[in-house]
């Protein structure tokens, strides 16, 4: 665990997950080997991210619009979050606009309410 400056050996796992927990407040997990190619998310990964965590998780990676973000969140049963990155208009991306990102969290939010 090197930031993204070198590869290690440590993998996503059940195990690591446990071990990595109790001294964090939430996970910020970057699939790196999908990240910024807009290929689409790893949906397995976000499945067993969603049932080994017990803190918030954010996932992030490859993700490349609004249909992503429904992905997400039934893959994870709504307990995985998603970021997108290059996808996003403001980042020079032509997957999603901001403001679409923007009403469809206003949206859930006031459904929420």
């Amino acid at each position: 665990m090197n930031r993204w400056q070198t590869i290690t050996e440590m993998e996503i796992t059940r195990e690591t997950i446990q071990m990595l927990e109790p001294y964090c407040s939430e996970f910020l997990i970057h699939a790196a080997d999908v990240e910024g190619l807009q290929q689409g998310i790893d949906e397995d990964l976000v499945s067993r991210l969603a049932e080994w965590c017990s803190i918030p998780v954010t996932y992030a990676g490859g993700g490349r619009g609004l249909a992503d973000l429904d992905r997400v969140k039934s893959s994870s049963n709504g307990k995985v979050d998603l970021t997108i990155g290059s996808a996003l208009d403001i980042f020079g991306g032509s997957g999603v606009t901001f403001e679409e990102i923007s009403y469809g969290y206003q949206a859930a939010f006031l459904a929420f309410l």
